[in-house]
């Protein structure tokens, strides 16, 4: 694992600073064959000069509904500390874990519901892709997947992309190809938990079991055929325990057959922690990478609404952080370059007296440290060394 040290903004370290990967490519990634030796720095593709395409895609966590948040007066605040970087990318990406009803009342745990300004906060903010498929997208029934679906359509004109939830009940898989800076990205976005079985026809759904997944590799497999694309992005709202930093052998497996069949970021959601991710690379040809996050985190909640100075390493406590990653990949020809992930540690930081508090998304770093009182910057270098353990590693296929 590498440590990625406590800058405002800090690499993965992978091998080199570029990796070709071809227009349509399907890494050939087993689980079993991670040990594999690593080739020398003599078999990559150098750089060549070329006049490029570029497109950066940034990925964030889940954005949820609590209502120390939902009460604030002013949402736009929450994201005021990540905008430069959300407004200057192309593409970001959140998790939206709740429906959005406007003609009804701000709801938190256990069913939650928001206004559209809530949303439209984070869209001014940056944020114009989301998956809408997760625990939360039943919540208030068909009436909220609906009105979710409507909602977010209209705001298509506004090149804001969703994906998730159906038209119809039983209809297939939703998806987005979305064409950008000479680009084309295929987007899923689907759950294999829900906390209620109302209504799942209406929203992309899968399950745990052997055969559910064995099927649902199948019906990617082919998304990737019927949809030739430069990036293929997919959104899972998996079926694992909330709070566990550890992921499972088994679901590594599953993402790398993932992988095989043909997606290239495997952007994970649910555990409201962080957790570890990989850079994926291929033996065969080491240009070609591929990226799993299993959690970035909670981008916005309430989930920690008081923090526990006495003791920083409590699990509830990594609740309040999230990675937010960003991809860069460039293309000339039927070339695509990618430059190596970069991670930023964000922080949910609560201010204001108690019960009335509001709740910002900060980048856990330095600067932000020396602003607070001394408890609470003890307590915040103790939660950046702790988030600095969830570290990647590149494994070689």
């Amino acid at each position: 694992m590498y440590n990625l040290g406590v800058n405002k903004r800090f690499f993965l370290t992978i091998s080199f600073s570029f990796f070709v990967v071809t227009t349509f490519f399907s890494c050939v990634s087993t689980a079993s064959s991670i040990d594999t030796q690593i080739p020398s720095e003599s078999t990559e593709m150098t750089k060549t000069e070329a006049n490029f395409e570029s497109i950066t895609l940034t990925f964030t966590g889940d954005i949820m509904a609590h209502t120390n948040v939902t009460r604030m007066t002013d949402f736009s605040k929450i994201y005021e500390d990540i905008k430069d970087i959300t407004l200057n990318d192309d593409l970001t990406f959140a998790n939206m874990e709740t429906p959005v009803i406007d003609s009804q009342n701000y709801e938190s745990w256990p069913t939650f519901n928001v206004k559209n300004a809530y949303v439209m906060a984070a869209v001014d903010a940056g944020i114009n892709v989301f998956t809408l498929a997760n625990n939360h997208t039943n919540d208030q029934g068909l009436e909220g997947i609906n009105a979710t679906r409507d909602f977010f359509d209209s705001l298509k004109d506004k090149d804001v992309y969703s994906c998730g939830l159906k038209k119809k009940e039983n209809d297939d898989f939703t998806y987005q190809l979305i064409e950008k800076n000479g680009f084309k990205i295929l987007f899923m976005g689907v759950t294999e938990i829900y906390n209620s079985t109302r209504f799942i026809e209406w929203f992309d759904t899968t399950d745990r079991s052997e055969t559910s997944r064995k099927s649902f590799i199948e019906r990617v497999t082919q998304m990737r055929k019927d949809h030739p694309c430069d990036i293929f992005v997919l959104a899972f709202h998996c079926n694992e325990p909330e709070y566990v930093i550890p992921v499972t052998e088994r679901r590594k497996k599953y993402y790398h057959s993932l992988l095989d069949a043909g997606v290239d970021v495997i952007w994970a959601n649910h555990p409201h922690v962080m957790q570890e991710y990989e850079v994926v690379k291929s033996l065969k040809n080491p240009q070609q990478s591929k990226l799993i996050l299993y959690s970035v985190g909670n981008l916005i909640s309430g989930q920690r609404f008081k923090r526990n100075y006495e003791e920083p390493e409590a699990m509830r406590e990594y609740t309040g952080e999230s990675f937010l990653v960003q991809l860069t990949y460039k293309k000339s020809g039927n070339l695509v370059f990618a430059e190596k992930p970069e991670f930023t540690i964000l922080t949910n930081h609560t201010e204001g007296p108690a019960g009335l508090y509001d709740t910002f998304i900060r980048k856990l770093d330095e600067d932000f440290i020396k602003t607070l009182p001394e408890m609470e910057q003890v307590y915040y270098r103790r939660r950046l060394e702790l988030c600095n353990q969830i570290t990647g590693k590149t494994i070689w296929n």
